[in-house]
């Protein structure tokens, strides 16, 4: 994620907290002003407005703000976590959050943005796991450390992956009517994984380049619906 973009979340996070807690309180004081201004005791005159009408509705608009705030407060917790995590883990560009609160759950996406931050940790869990198969090997009477042969070919697989992502993506010719959806708007290529092309308006429909350049429906996000083909068979028409 692009610091720049990621401190402009985090301060446009902290301007709204920050406002609707001011109109949260704001509303408060108008509430008890109103409340005030009115005599203790006064009941209500039958065939008179409600003299209590405008502090019931500062009150009732106060409980919609602090709970407009609570949601607030916990994406400024959110972010604070990712940010964290993000300074935790230096080579990392793009995360991955389960969540909406500080208790969200936060990991590297995958993404060829993190290749560097895959490679890294897959040199360290193979040392590491070296080192624990020497010590089983020289003290077979001690207890055992734990290795990591799964998770190394799971990390290896995917380091992988995102190169052969990456190296597709900066090969694959583009053709005229291509680029052309692509300066237009119609389809936005996917930073995360750059062989992917979502089309503007369908959600989670992507298209990829064969190997003259030209667009075609993806197996990984496909159309559905009706609708969703019309609008493939016009873009690729």
């Amino acid at each position: 994620m692009n610091t720049t973009i990621k401190a402009n979340s985090m301060q446009q996070a902290e301007g709204k907290l920050e406002r609707i807690r001011a109109a949260r309180e704001a509303s408060e004081q108008n509430a008890r002003n109103e409340a005030h201004a009115i005599p203790f005791g006064q009941p209500n005159i039958e065939g008179r407005g409600d003299i209590y009408k405008h502090v019931q509705q500062e009150w009732r608009r106060a409980a919609h703000l602090a709970d407009e705030e609570e949601r607030a407060a916990d994406r400024v917790d959110m972010l604070e976590k990712v940010e964290k995590f993000k300074e935790n883990n230096g080579k990392l560009q793009d995360v991955r959050v389960v969540g909406r609160t500080g208790w969200a759950s936060v990991g590297a996406a995958t993404s060829v943005n993190n290749l560097d931050y895959f490679k890294d940790k897959l040199a360290r869990m193979i040392a590491e796991n070296e080192a624990a198969k020497a010590w089983n090997k020289s003290h077979k009477d001690a207890e055992h450390r734990e290795t990591f042969g799964s998770k190394v070919t799971a990390l290896r697989k995917k380091v992988a992956n995102l190169e052969a992502m990456q190296e597709r993506a900066a090969s694959t010719p583009i053709s005229e009517h291509s680029q052309q959806l692509i300066d237009s708007g119609a389809v936005r290529q996917w930073q995360k994984k750059p062989i992917y092309y979502f089309v503007k308006g369908l959600n989670k429909v992507a298209l990829v380049l064969d190997d003259n350049g030209d667009f075609e429906e993806s197996r990984r996000y496909p159309a559905y619906t009706d609708s969703e083909h019309d609008t493939i068979n016009k873009i690729l028409a």
